[in-house]
């Protein structure tokens, strides 16, 4: 998406004002403090750029920036930044509420900003090894490198987290064992608790109940003599009075079962008195039993029930870990398949990067000499982190990451004599933006961001270095939406479309403009542009072929 509308109001000196971009190089231009620069800050506040108070136009609550992006399929999306007194600042994005945060990495995918302010895209290592990449046509190793190193970083995190709990893993494995034999030895029975109890109490009294049982049997045979005749006795006179009267044959009945019922409790207290077990032996392995279901009941839960429910969910602990400590073995096996893996896309990438780098470099560097730092060098710094335990390569190991093995810097030097430093140590806006110009043509074709904003590209140059420089935007133009704020008659002429920043007295205050230019009004701004007097014809006709390409 490139950027078709931005709009801006009560901001700074600009009461209002809309600006349409096109494909292609879009120029602005118009008189120093015309407010050209402002509209590039308001890009940049699109970007997620921090956002000031300071700029809300005097008499005004809050200023009211926007931005339209756009595809060819019709695609838009919106982008708009609230700037308020109360410094309750607001962003959003396709009328959602935003952060700063938010419209940077949307903004980051759309536009690159070179110039003066503080996004820069370009002086981010990782764009410039993304570029680099592109420029080798390595971005599918790259996406390899990428897949590889994160699967590998996931499986040595894996690994790192099961050797830090091992020595824990362990003594757990062997206390969940002691306990699950303890209670598996136990061979615990639901319910069994109630019936031992119950034989204990009977085999604590065993010897008193002997003794009881024993002196009831010889009661009741002491007394056999005297109370079986006699029951005899009354058994034949009930049935005597029986066959007189049938009613009465249940009674006699009774009485003969009576009598059958204590002869065979006679007899059962013999034979229970003669059962007794006075074994004190199994007593003592009862209490012993008892005595071992209290403690695992103690332990382990209020039940036997609960117990074994603990037991269970002990062996289920216990697989898990021993599981654990199968997989720690299958990881080292996995680590190796993928670290062969990362060995083999790491070096094929740095292969890419080290031959891409060279040819960079000397595109670039070809570059800023036609724009006017013919004694400028351009260098790819390719640093690398040595680690015993790292990829091999060169007959050394390196440190790697999803990046791969390389730590890409551009360098420049733009004078001779200098030693090269980063692009973000540059501190010229002009010579930086100049680099980023080189950089771009050189790119042009790897770099997939759609819009590219230059703002004091021209700072100290003319005359052909100017044209030069116009050529190149030109070709930069041909693969991106190319927005360029200049000085520069040459530069303006190259132009897809011209926009022309005026200011303005207007009701007591001055206020900022912006118009497209054709025709005559675009010619007798290049005249102006030119230092010329737009009324005179050798202005016109110099504007005129810078215009039409015979200049």
């Amino acid at each position: 998406m490139t950027l078709r509308r931005l709009r801006l109001a009560e901001y700074a000196l600009i009461d209002e004002v809309e600006v349409e971009f096109g494909p292609g190089l879009n120029v602005l231009t118009g008189e120093t403090g015309a407010g050209k620069s402002i509209l590039v800050e308001g890009v940049a506040l699109l970007l997620g750029a921090r956002a000031s108070t300071d700029a809300i136009r005097e008499g005004a609550e809050r200023a009211v920036v926007e931005g339209l992006f756009g595809d060819a399929r019709g695609g838009e999306r919106l982008v708009r930044r609230e700037i308020r007194r109360d410094r309750s600042n607001r962003c959003y994005l396709d009328g959602d509420m935003a952060t700063a945060r938010m419209l940077r990495e949307v903004g980051e995918r759309r536009v690159v900003l070179h110039g003066q302010h503080e996004d820069r895209l370009l002086v981010k290592g990782a764009v410039q090894r993304k570029l680099l990449d592109a420029f080798a046509g390595a971005e599918g190793i790259a996406e390899t490198v990428s897949g590889a190193a994160e699967a590998l970083a996931a499986l040595e995190a894996e690994r790192a987290e099961l050797e830090d709990a091992e020595r824990r893993r362990a003594e757990r494995i062997d206390y969940l064992r002691s306990q699950v034999e303890e209670i598996d030895a136990a061979e615990i029975e639901p319910g069994e608790e109630e019936s031992l109890a119950s034989e204990a109490e009977r085999l604590r009294h065993s010897t008193e109940r002997r003794r009881l049982a024993g002196e009831l049997n010889r009661a009741l045979a002491e007394a056999d003599d005297a109370v079986a005749p006699a029951l005899a006795g009354l058994e034949r006179h009930l049935r005597r009075l029986a066959e007189l009267d049938a009613d009465l044959a249940p009674l006699a009945d009774r009485l003969t079962s009576v009598r059958y019922d204590l002869e065979e409790v006679g007899r059962e207290l013999g034979r229970y008195a003669d059962a007794v077990d006075l074994d004190p032996g199994r007593l003592a392995a009862v209490e012993e039993r008892r005595d071992l279901l209290f403690r695992l009941r103690r332990k382990h839960g209020g039940s036997l029930e609960e117990v074994l429910e603990t037991a269970r969910r002990m062996r289920e602990e216990l697989s898990e870990l021993e599981a654990a400590e199968r997989r720690a073995a299958s990881l080292d096996a996995e680590r190796e398949e993928h670290f062969r893996e990362l060995t083999v896309a790491t070096n094929a990438l740095a292969d890419a990067r080290e031959a891409a780098a060279d040819r960079l470099e000397a595109a670039v560097t070809d570059r800023l000499a036609e724009l006017g730092m013919g004694e400028g060098t351009f260098e790819i710094d390719l640093s690398r982190r040595p680690d015993p335990g790292g990829v091999p390569r060169g007959g050394e190991r390196w440190a790697w990451s999803r990046a791969g093995l390389e730590r890409v810097e551009f360098r420049i030097a733009p004078n001779a004599g200098e030693s090269p430093r980063p692009l973000s140590r540059i501190a010229s806006g002009g010579e930086l933006s100049r680099v980023m110009l080189a950089l771009q043509s050189a790119l042009a074709a790897a770099d997939r961001t759609p819009t590219l904003v230059f703002d004091e590209i021209d700072a100290g140059i003319g005359g052909r270095i100017a044209h030069r420089v116009a050529a190149q935007l030109k070709a930069v133009a041909k693969h991106h939406q190319v927005i360029v704020v200049t000085h520069l008659a040459q530069i303006a002429a190259a132009a897809d479309r011209h926009l022309v920043v005026e200011k303005a007295p207007r009701d007591e205050r001055t206020v900022i403009s912006a118009r497209s230019v054709d025709d005559e009004d675009r010619v007798r701004e290049v005249s102006r542009l030119l230092g010329g007097d737009p009324d005179r014809d050798v202005s016109r006709h110099h504007a005129e072929e810078l215009l039409t390409g015979r200049a």
